[in-house]
Formats: C-alpha cells, sequence, structure tokens
C-alpha cells in the first residue's frame, strides 16, 4: 500500500451519540454523527464535513466503523463520501485508527474527486469527544 500526497487536514467534534447495544463479546454498538473543518491542501477543497454511522468498540479494544456524509466546500460544491474505519483503543484511551473513504459529486469542477480513494489517519479523544485527522490520496 503507498500513500500518495498529503491532501487535507481536519478537526471535529462528535454532535450526538446513541448506544444500540452492549454485549460482552459483541462489545458496544453506538450511533455517532460529527462535524468538522476541512483544510484543503493542494487542489483538495477546503470546507465543513458532516457524518454519521455506526461504531462497534470491541471488548479487546478494537474498534470497526462505517460511516456516510458530506463536504461543502466553501465554494458551495458538495461531495458525498461513504467510510470505513480500523482502529484501536491506546494505552491513553485514545482512539487511533486508519479510514478510507471515497465518494462522488456532481460537480464539474470536482469531478476529478470522484476517482479518488483517500486514507485518513484518525486521532479520537473519546473524553473530550473530539477528533483529528490527516488525508491522504491513495495511489
Amino acid at each position: 500500500m503507498t500513500l500518495g500526497e498529503k491532501v487535507f487536514e481536519e478537526r471535529g467534534k462528535v454532535t450526538s451519540m446513541r448506544i444500540q447495544s452492549v454485549h460482552p463479546i459483541e462489545g458496544v454498538k453506538m450511533e455517532v454523527s460529527f462535524a468538522s473543518e476541512i483544510k484543503g491542501i493542494g487542489t483538495f477543497p477546503s470546507g465543513k464535513n458532516m457524518g454519521s454511522g455506526i461504531v462497534t468498540q470491541y471488548p479487546h479494544g478494537t474498534i470497526d466503523s462505517e460511516y456516510r456524509g458530506v463536504v461543502a466546500t466553501t465554494e458551495g460544491e458538495q461531495f458525498f463520501w461513504w467510510a470505513h474505519e480500523k482502529g484501536r483503543v491506546t494505552e491513553r484511551g485514545k482512539i487511533k485508527s486508519v479510514v478510507m473513504v471515497s465518494g462522488v459529486t456532481n460537480s464539474e469542477k470536482l469531478k476529478w474527486m470522484n476517482e479518488l480513494v483517500l486514507l485518513i489517519e484518525s486521532e479520537s479523544d473519546s473524553s473530550a469527544q473530539e477528533y483529528s485527522g490527516t488525508g491522504y490520496r491513495w495511489t
């Protein structure tokens, strides 16, 4: 796997969380919504991101999540995305993960994004309900 160029930095907050189930083996399943600011690098657009999804945290600390959302660029364009996350809880109680993202837009200006696969290195602080990430073009 080769990471390409760095294309954005992101900072965000969890806006809502709802526990769906708790099980001693299957873990905790939660519905999570979030909002973030994306600072694009190069041709990648800056904007506001929002999404939601299902997060499963297993008793041994592994995280498995699926999300969907939309980035509204500062120029009024939209990029609709879906993602899958794999992570783990660290000794400090933070969550380190990698997120694979792809998406689609009808924007003529952003049509090049329809072919993107992105990888995001992410770190979350559960107690502060905040996260940050760095996005890379997967090549």
